[in-house]
């Protein structure tokens, strides 16, 4: 009698998440588990230019990321060139800047937090012109979790938002090759 009464707490629960509109737990939501990269991916399946495929932010911000075409390319030589990359603030609240400008990138899995393989950016080198304190990203590493297990990849960040109520739900951006 107990198993059952656990089980159906659990399917309450979960039903109960989705009736609320929260975002449903890692193994029930976008990005599927298979779909991390379990293999470390060949740098040269990698290269390539990434435009934004899927988009699941607040309509607000979507509209902002989308008002420009932003573009992540990836060379053989490790470096990326960044066209109106969207950039948020602590919060995901908003639109702070575009990142446009080059980088160094790596395939990494450190920063991945122990799911899948990454493209990891170092070196941020922004194009001439002026640019938001927000944007100044010269000293800072940061990664894109790489999807699929076989090329072509897509790349997929995530951007943490808060709601009214506090609770947390998840902005993402999908780009493919």
């Amino acid at each position: 009698m107990a198993k059952l009464s656990s089980s159906s707490s659990v399917i309450t629960c979960f039903l109960c998440c989705l009736l609320v509109g929260c975002r449903p737990p890692p193994l029930l939501s976008y990005p599927w588990f298979w779909d991390y990269t379990r293999t470390r991916p060949k740098d040269a399946d990698v290269v390539g230019s990434y435009k934004i495929l899927k988009l699941r932010l607040p309509s607000n911000l979507a509209r902002s990321v989308r008002e420009r075409e932003p573009m992540v390319t990836l060379k053989a030589d490790h470096t990326a060139v960044l066209a109106d990359v969207p950039e948020f603030d602590g919060f995901g609240d908003e639109l702070v800047c575009r990142l446009s400008g080059s980088a160094n990138w790596e395939v990494n899995s450190e920063l991945s937090s122990g799911v899948g393989w990454s493209v990891e950016f170092q070196n941020y080198r922004p194009a001439p012109g002026p640019a938001r304190s927000e944007c100044d990203l010269k000293y800072s590493t940061w990664s894109i979790s790489i999807l699929s297990q076989h090329a072509p990849y897509r790349l997929y960040a995530t951007v943490v938002t808060r709601t009214v109520t506090l609770a947390s739900s998840l902005g993402e951006f999908l780009l493919s090759a």
